[in-house]
């Protein structure tokens, strides 16, 4: 486990608590603390007691459908036939969930592009400060999603200051980012062997499948300790078009 990883386990563990524990107990290995303790970890987890704790990502919705294991007779004649649109159109979700009660924000863009991602944020930060906290964001680190690679976001983070903080996972590391675990349920149900013929169905059940997925299920699917039922009755999806 590297520093990046460890920073993102630690952030995710320490949320849990209401007030964060020391940083040195977060390291697993002790004797390796040089080596792997985060720099920036003390003044995240001082960040973290007035924070809601985001995670942050993209999601492709595309006409062709993806493809997963189903149960078939044996044979040719039983197998199961997949029709493959000729163009695989797409679009992209961009969602963002609170790691303590399950709120989910999501919107549908042409593509993964800085201003959906600005949008997003500033939405998020706006919910924060409604709620009297920052907004400290885990997110990958795909170009659009770092100030050096976006000028719409390098923008944003001088503009907010200490109100957004982001936080990157691993350069290539899925599982570091729970949203992802997410995604694994939009594709079982809306994308895996679907079979609509226009990406404008699709990505209408990829909305209805985001407005009606409950707190509790998006919990329970990042691997959250939390419940519903611990947290303040919010929530509900935010769906904005693209």
């Amino acid at each position: 486990m590297g520093k990046k990883r460890l920073r993102v386990e630690a952030l995710l563990a320490a949320a849990a608590s209401p007030l964060p524990p020391p940083a040195h107990t977060l390291v697993p290995d002790a004797t390796l603390a040089a080596d792997l303790f985060p720099e920036d970890l003390p003044r995240l987890l001082g960040l973290l007691g007035h924070a809601d704790l985001y995670l942050q990502d993209e999601v492709e919705v595309a006409l062709h459908p993806t493809l997963t294991r189903v149960w078939s007779r044996a044979g040719r004649r039983g197998q199961r036939l997949v029709q493959a649109p000729g163009k695989n159109f797409k679009q992209y979700g961009f969602g963002l969930v609170d790691w303590r009660d399950g709120h989910l924000d999501w919107a549908v863009a042409d593509g993964r592009r800085a201003a959906p991602l600005v949008a997003q944020l500033r939405r998020a930060v706006a919910r924060s400060q409604a709620r009297g906290k920052i907004a400290m964001v885990i997110l990958d680190n795909l170009g659009i999603h770092t100030p050096k690679g976006s000028r719409l976001l390098r923008a944003l983070l001088a503009e907010l200051g200490e109100r957004l903080v982001l936080v990157y996972t691993p350069t290539y590391d899925p599982d570091a980012n729970r949203i992802e675990w997410l995604w694994r349920a939009l594709r079982r149900t809306v994308t895996h062997t679907h079979q609509r013929q226009a990406l404008t169905d699709l990505v209408a059940d990829a909305d209805r499948w985001a407005r009606t997925i409950t707190p509790a299920q998006v919990l329970s699917q990042i691997g959250s300790p939390f419940t519903p039922d611990q947290q303040p009755p919010v929530g509900k999806v935010l769906n904005h078009a693209a």
